[in-house]
């Protein structure tokens, strides 16, 4: 007589360790599993609800704050160690993880405009409205003896405005109210290199952090040039309309850069193609003062003189969050941290504020339940974020009176010069092109 017995196979149900979860067999079979995609629709519905619920961006100020933060430096060796410089001439030297200032030192008279740290060589280099270009040791263990003078001090023939720090070499870059200066550490007294485009102030420089030999310059004159180390001459420059106050490089594709204007917009370039700008982002009611990028490349946030701080992903125009406090004013300056998870903001209030870069995210050490978990949440509200009622919750944000009615009018004032542009095509029977967004801000283009 024969026996069937049923074989199965033991790594089928069995766990692999005591910590893993029992594994359940399924059957993947739509016919027995009915209105699957109501269930999951539920499930991004309330993940959509849980992720407004917990939005708790704000963790708290750096206290010890005596005046506006005009200038925020991070060190991009150390994560959570930060040099700040004040309206009142003074640095400081935080550590962000515990909120502490660690030292404090007179630099300059008056405020400092500029402040860069190079790790390799332990050096820092700050500029102020006094025409002084200082350089600093940078000794981590002993910052109160090596900020006790300053090693080099330079008198320059003009007001500095800006600085930066060339990525790999001992060169410093200093804009001023002629031109735009590059300084190297062995000889301070006299600058390598001159760049100048006519007779306007540089207020803002910057170098590329992949492609070192490249430098982004914003001058008074609404422009912005973009430059090589190793030519003599400015390659490109652009005018725009207003003036642009600050921007950012991506630190993932070299090429892409984000600027923050005065008309209230944001502008993504592309340096390959330098005519108008790549992207619009459009969402500020008042002056952007400042943009910087996450460390992934894939977001950066804006500081506004509408009191608010606004997320922003770079593949869409509209901002992702809102950020704003009751007692937060003018927002002049915003950093990223190195891990790309946290915020740093300085206001005119005199407070630096400390964000989290994702309003819901968790801290701390997360479980492997919890890591997937969160996972899967994140993953539902990417696959239905366009349905109605989950694009609802997701981009609802509860922002001050004044600025719900500023955004309101700005919508009425851009659907009134769309209506206008129809109107004089209609009536004067033109076949000419509407200009796109992007191609209206730019009034000049220099090669």
């Amino acid at each position: 007589m024969k026996i069937h017995m049923l074989s199965r196979n033991p790594s089928d149900y069995r766990r692999e360790t005591a910590d893993d979860i029992f594994k359940m067999p399924r059957n993947y079979n739509t016919t027995e599993h009915p209105f699957a995609a109501e269930r999951e629709y539920i499930r991004a519905m309330n993940s959509a609800k849980l992720s407004r619920l917990l939005a708790k961006p704000f963790l708290g100020c750096l206290e010890g704050t005596t005046d506006n933060m005009s200038i925020m430096s991070l060190n991009t060796e150390k994560v959570g160690l930060a040099v700040f410089g004040t309206a009142d001439g003074k640095i400081q030297y935080w550590e962000i993880a515990t909120r502490k200032r660690l030292y404090e030192a007179p630099a300059h008279a008056g405020e400092v405009r500029g402040v860069c740290q190079y790790e390799k060589s332990q050096m820092m280099y700050t500029c102020g409205l006094d025409s002084q270009l200082k350089q600093w040791k940078m000794d981590h263990n002993d910052i109160a003896s090596s900020w006790k003078e300053p090693l080099n001090t330079v008198l320059l023939n003009w007001t500095p405005l800006c600085l930066d720090h060339h990525p790999s070499a001992d060169a410093i870059l200093v804009g001023t109210s002629e031109s735009c200066l590059i300084y190297h550490s062995t000889r301070m007294d006299v600058p390598v290199f001159e760049w100048t485009w006519g007779r306007e102030a540089v207020h803002h420089a910057s170098f590329n952090p992949v492609e070192h030999n490249l430098v982004g310059i914003l001058t008074k004159d609404n422009s912005i040039i973009l430059a090589d180390t190793r030519e003599e001459q400015p390659l490109r420059k652009v005018k725009m309309n207003l003036k642009l106050n600050s921007f950012s490089w991506n630190p993932m594709e070299p090429f892409i850069f984000t600027a923050a204007s005065e008309d209230y917009n944001l502008y993504t370039f592309d340096c390959r193609f330098f005519k108008h700008p790549r992207r619009v982002f459009i969402g500020h009611t008042n002056a952007v003062m400042d943009v910087d990028y996450s460390p992934s490349g894939r977001e950066f946030a804006s500081a506004g003189y509408d009191d608010t701080i606004r997320i922003w992903s770079t593949d869409t125009t509209s901002s992702v969050d809102v950020y704003h406090t009751r007692r937060m004013k003018r927002v002049l300056k915003i950093k990223f941290t190195l891990d790309g998870r946290f915020l740093l903001s300085s206001s005119t209030d005199q407070n630096v504020r400390l964000w989290k870069a994702h309003a819901s995210e968790k801290l701390g050490a997360l479980k492997p339940r919890e890591k997937a978990s969160y996972a899967s949440a994140e993953a539902l509200r990417a696959k239905f974020q366009e349905h109605p009622e989950v694009r609802k919750i997701l981009r609802n944000r509860h922002v001050p009176k004044g600025i719900l009615a500023a955004t309101n009018e700005h919508k009425i004032i851009r659907a009134k010069e769309r209506r206008k542009q129809r109107n004089v095509r209609v009536f004067n029977h033109s076949q000419e092109p509407i200009p796109s967004e992007k191609e209206k801000h730019t009034t000049a283009v220099y090669k």
